[in-house]
């Protein structure tokens, strides 16, 4: 009995200390909240820096039709650089300045473009929804309120 209630003493001692040190020593273990995507200064033009993404194109949801698509759009500097951009070779027109971000990019709009039927692109208004729903792509990879004016350089559906 006695060596019963030694074990069961240093069990719960054990357990408790164990309890204390995950609680106080890494709390952020037992937080299922996610870390903000990025801490910047809300969009300002002149200090934002532009992106080209050219030659999107994907399927749509409704069979036997595409979109293709050159998109441009100005994110903030902070932004570009917490996602593993480059801002001085976004610079120069032609993506981020990370393959891997670019990649990303061009996914999730490949993606929201796959989800989308023919007829949203040619009713009264769809062009202007298919921009606000890229902006919400970019925004969930950049951070609200990061990305500016978004522009089609080119845009063809059939």
């Amino acid at each position: 009995m006695k060596k019963v209630l030694i074990f069961l003493l240093i069990f719960v001692l054990g357990a408790g200390s164990g309890a204390a040190a995950l609680i106080l020593g890494a709390p952020s273990l037992l937080s299922h909240k996610p870390s903000p995507i990025v801490a910047s200064l809300p969009y300002n033009p002149s200090q934002a820096i532009g992106v080209t993404e050219t030659g999107i194109e994907s399927n749509l949801s409704t069979s036997g039709h595409y979109v293709r698509f050159d998109l441009e759009f100005s994110v903030t500097k902070e932004a570009l650089r917490a996602q593993g951009g480059s801002a001085t070779q976004a610079q120069g027109g032609a993506g981020t300045g990370s393959p891997e971000l670019d990649a990303k990019i061009r996914n999730d709009l490949i993606s929201l473009a796959r989800s989308l039927p023919y007829g949203e692109f040619s009713s009264s208004g769809g062009l202007s929804t298919f921009k606000t729903q890229v902006k919400g792509v970019l925004e969930s990879i950049f951070g609200p309120g990061t990305i500016g004016p978004i522009y089609f350089s080119s845009l063809m559906t059939q």
